[in-house]
């Protein structure tokens, strides 16, 4: 045996012997090729024209990633994971369009022949359609038809016909159909009917078709709408405004984020300096706006359009997000009390304000007793847990860990998922979940709805696997904790790692299905029934602690925090500490 086929043989028996020993996860393997996608987009510098060698680099970065996806293990583990079996179909789309920008229009259609043949085609031809990289390639003869094919079907649900453009009054017909349009992706596919049991979804629709007609404008007609979703109930099905002028006309607001504490409506943050030293701060009660009480007015003008899954979720969509929204050329008049019991009124425009305080998702510092305490305001992107992993070593040194979510309303699951991932040594089951299953054969013999399981995360999400904290752990949750934040909770809580102390979560997740509607509006539905990994509802209900703790308006005020005094005394820490920072 020649040395060149010794030294083959060596390495091919490294490689199986690896590959034998390998203990990889289908999470693992799906969060590696994510982030070698992400590290493609980061090569190109986030420019619309990147260099050639940004190009070329983010190629090989790519190019590495699909020679991954196609290792024997990845294979073996991409057959009973969906969400890893579809990487291929990502990575072969970001490839073609680099291999687009390069110039290289041949190599991109053969590499685009991969997802424009698969289950997600119509997605890839919709995106194909609105990438101007791609105008050359989709010419190509080998790619006409396919797009042609997946363009067929994606119009039976997201026709353009339905995506007609913002006017000040669309026609009545355009209206009708945005109404019918809700009506039937919910009648089709909102998950969570049984929830509702006394409400007639046609009945209802009906009611509905005179209140539309009568409208005058697409403001009135987006506010029909909003209203006729909130008889849903749910926190992942709304209507809300695409346009920019649609916007202009409904969503504005001063930067000022009020909060429901104990029956008062609170100023909980002002992210604008110039505000603040006008007197505008956070404690002071809003007592009035418009010149009328402020619970009138939210009951009159804001509450009606919330759809919410609970009632501490429509509190917190009414009072804490859409309470001072409005027209951007109307001013909106506060009457703000101070603690001492001194009002003052303020005329405040919706817009024109610039140098906005950032929000950050992550905060940690150490609290008495040697207790870290850690912020995660938000799973939108990866700040909090990079937060979280650049804080771990002076973490681990603390004798407990309390994180606080109670401002954090959501985002992407994996985050916090990644985060808990330092507080055990096992996979984690993340969640049981179930979507409705249509059939028109099924209904014709008589079934009613059924729910088939999905998305079984199979080994569960892994352990962090290197740190690994194993000291008490508290989490502190609120009406404000929502969606990826509540995914958050119930892991936690199903793991027993720890206590849950503060007040019950939102109480909605859900993959929601959104889709477009005549004039500028966007619309989803719910579709996903999430529970406890046995099976648990939690979705209606929300996260419940295990000490229930609800501030009082008063201690909130002087600036209290009971919700993490309740939680250092639950670790054996009596010092009173001042409450953290608010966000939004």
């Amino acid at each position: 045996m020649n040395y060149v086929v010794r030294v083959l043989l060596a390495i091919i028996v490294g490689i199986s012997a690896s590959y034998a020993q390998s203990t990889l996860t289908s999470t693992q393997a799906y969060e590696y090729l994510q982030n070698e996608r992400g590290r493609a987009r980061m090569a190109q510098k986030g420019a619309d024209k990147p260099p050639i060698d940004s190009l070329k680099k983010a190629e090989q970065i790519l190019l590495d990633a699909l020679a991954y996806y196609h290792r024997p293990d990845v294979q073996e583990l991409a057959k009973k994971d969906e969400s890893l079996f579809y990487r291929k179909s990502d990575i072969s789309f970001d490839l073609a369009r680099i291999q687009a920008k390069l110039g290289n229009n041949e190599t991109a259609a053969q590499t685009l022949l991969y997802p424009l043949t698969g289950k997600f085609a119509p997605a890839y031809a919709g995106y194909m359609k609105e990438l101007a990289e791609f105008t050359t390639v989709r010419q190509n003869p080998i790619l006409v038809p396919l797009i042609a094919k997946a363009q067929a079907a994606e119009r039976l649900f997201n026709s353009t016909a339905l995506k007609t453009p913002y006017k000040p009054n669309i026609s009545e017909d355009e209206k009708v159909a945005g109404l019918s349009k809700l009506w039937s992706e919910a009648k089709y596919n909102f998950a969570y009917f049984d929830h509702i049991a006394d409400v007639d979804w046609d009945k209802l629709y009906l009611e509905y078709l005179p209140k539309i007609r009568a409208t005058r404008s697409t403001v009135e007609y987006m506010r029909v709408l909003q209203s006729f979703c909130a008889q849903l109930h749910d926190g992942h099905t709304d209507v809300w405004a695409s346009d920019p002028t649609l916007q202009d006309s409904t969503s504005r607001q001063p930067p000022i984020w009020p909060v429901l504490v104990d029956g008062k409506v609170l100023v909980q943050e002002v992210r604008l300096d110039s505000l603040e030293k006008t007197g505008i701060r956070p404690m002071l009660e809003i007592v009035s706006i418009d010149g009328l009480p402020v619970t009138e007015y939210a009951d009159r003008f804001v509450r009606p359009y919330q759809s919410g899954s609970t009632p501490q979720n429509i509190d917190v969509a009414t009072y804490t997000y859409r309470l001072l929204r409005g027209p951007k050329d109307k001013p909106v008049s506060i009457t703000f009390r101070e603690p001492s019991g001194k009002t003052f009124n303020r005329l405040l425009p919706r817009t024109g304000y610039s140098n906005l305080k950032p929000s950050p998702a992550f905060n940690f510092r150490i609290l008495p007793g040697n207790v870290a305490y850690v912020q995660l305001n938000n799973f939108e992107n990866n700040q909090a847990l990079n937060g979280f992993k650049a804080a771990f070593d002076s973490i681990a040194t603390t004798n407990a860990l309390i994180l606080d979510i109670r401002q954090n309303g959501g985002g992407d699951s994996g985050y916090g998922w990644n985060v808990l991932g330092y507080l055990t040594d096992k996979p984690m089951k993340t969640g049981s979940y179930s979507s409705r299953l249509y059939s028109p054969l099924r209904r014709v013999r008589g079934e009613s709805v059924v729910f088939e399981p999905v998305e079984d995360d199979g080994d569960g999400w892994p352990a962090n696997g290197k740190n690994l904290y194993t000291k008490p752990v508290v989490v502190l949750t609120s009406g404000q904790t929502f969606s990826a934040a509540e995914d958050f909770a119930v892991v936690f809580d199903a793991m027993k790692r720890g206590t849950i102390i503060g007040e019950p979560t939102g109480g909605s997740t859900g993959q929601p299905l959104a889709f477009s509607l005549p004039g500028g509006v966007m619309a989803r539905v719910c579709t996903k029934r999430d529970m406890y990994p046995d099976g648990t509802e939690w979705n209606g209900k929300g996260i419940q602690p295990a000490i229930l703790v609800k501030p009082s308006a008063a201690d909130w005020q002087a600036g209290r925090d009971t919700v993490l005094e309740a939680a250092l005394n639950h670790l054996g820490v009596k010092k009173p500490v001042a409450a953290p920072k608010k966000k939004k």
